[in-house]
């Protein structure tokens, strides 16, 4: 089961850098792209960790609101110094 995971969640990154490729082609918000790949990337891994393994949903979604409370402050942290310089 860990397999078969691991093999879907580089499969699903594999296909939104694909889409982000492509987006990048189309459209000009770089800022925009990211946010939309990051999305659709954690919430098809949420879906498939429902699906593979069994994890109820809910589990899920705490996981990445705890992921994303530690996550967030550095992402934002580093992009006002980025809009600093």
């Amino acid at each position: 089961m860990i397999v078969e995971f691991i093999l879907g969640a580089a499969l699903v990154i594999m296909t939104t850098a694909a889409l982000i490729i492509w987006l990048s082609s189309i459209t000009t918000g770089l800022t925009a792209m990211l946010s939309v790949g990051v999305v659709m990337t954690v919430a098809l891994l949420v879906l498939m960790a429902q699906t593979a393994i069994g994890v109820p949903i809910l589990d899920s979604l705490h996981v990445v609101l705890v992921i994303s409370l530690l996550v967030a402050p550095i992402i934002a942290i580093a992009f006002a110094d980025w809009r600093r310089t």
